[in-house]
Order: C-alpha cells, then structure tokens, then sequence
C-alpha cells in the first residue's frame, strides 16, 4: 500500500506538478521564446519562428543556408555525405555557379534548421539584393552589418529571417 501511495505522489509531483510549474514559470519569466519565438509579417500574420530557417528563392532576398532536409522541421538532419561524395561535390558545383562562394553557402547546414549565417556570407549576397530592391550596396552592407549578432564560439552572426523581414518591412519592397 505504501509504495502505491508513493507512486501516486511522485507521479502527480513530478508527472504534473513540476511540468506545469516548469512552463508557468517560463510563461511568465519569457512568453516570446516559450510561445516559439514566433515572427509575424507587415500583415501580423505568422510566418515562422525566429529559431528555424526558411528558404528564400527570390533575388530581393538573402539565402538561408542549403538544408538538407528542405527546411522540414520533423525531419531535419545532416545528409551525411562525406568530403569526397559526388552529390556533396555537385551541390557545392551547383552553389558556386549561382554566385556563392562562402564555405557556409556551399555546403548543407548539420540541422537544415539553423536561421543564422556568418556576416560575410550575407555581405556575399548584398550585390545581387540591393540590384533587386534598387538600392545602394553599400548603404545595404552598412545596414546588413548593423543587424550582426555575436557568434557563439565563431564569427558575428545574422538571423537571416528576422533581416529579410526587417528589410521588407523598412525598405517596403
């Protein structure tokens, strides 16, 4: 009788009573990353979260990194090629004929999910957005660069998703 007893404390203490004090905290203490650090449009409509990448396709646009698993977020991974597999030696063929030339835009992201890219491989890009949006390089490299976030353990960052959507939303393109 007592371990049943034991067994029923535990589980509603620990089975339910931590797991909601646990997001009731986080509720409160960070709503924005426990609701999935979710990004909405000029429009308020959702549109993804700040955490995951998207696949951007149009020239007005910075690229996300290439995801091996097409930016599907249940079966994100690797694709595990190795350094000498014909299809990794392609795909990075394929990507520098399409103007990259950053080792991070040649190669498929570990996740397929990461929204960030190095500064130098958004500055890559600069050139052929600000011919599509009709703006200066420069000032667009200027801006770019004033949106980088520290690397963790790497070079300064940028969110790729959050800065397609600032850009739409303060160069109204």
């Amino acid at each position: 009788m007592i371990a049943i007893r034991t067994l029923l404390t535990l589980t509603l203490l620990l089975g339910v009573g931590y797991p909601l004090a646990v997001t009731g905290l986080a509720q409160w203490l960070f709503p924005w990353q426990a609701n999935g650090s979710q990004l909405h449009n000029a429009e308020g409509r959702l549109i993804g979260s700040a955490l995951l990448a998207q696949p951007f396709h149009e020239a007005k646009y910075f690229t996300s990194r290439p995801s091996a698993s097409d930016f599907a977020t249940l079966g994100g991974s690797a694709s595990n090629l190795g350094m000498s597999a014909p299809e990794r030696r392609a795909f990075a063929e394929r990507q520098a004929n399409a103007g990259f030339h950053d080792a991070t835009l040649l190669t498929r992201s570990a996740s397929g999910l990461d929204p960030h890219l190095p500064l130098a491989a958004v500055l890559e890009q600069v050139e052929r957005v600000a011919k599509a949006r009709g703006m200066q390089p420069d000032r667009l490299a200027a801006w770019v660069r004033s949106r980088q976030e520290a690397g963790i353990l790497g070079p300064s960052v940028i969110n790729v998703l959050e800065l397609n959507l600032l850009l739409d939303k303060d160069h109204h393109a």
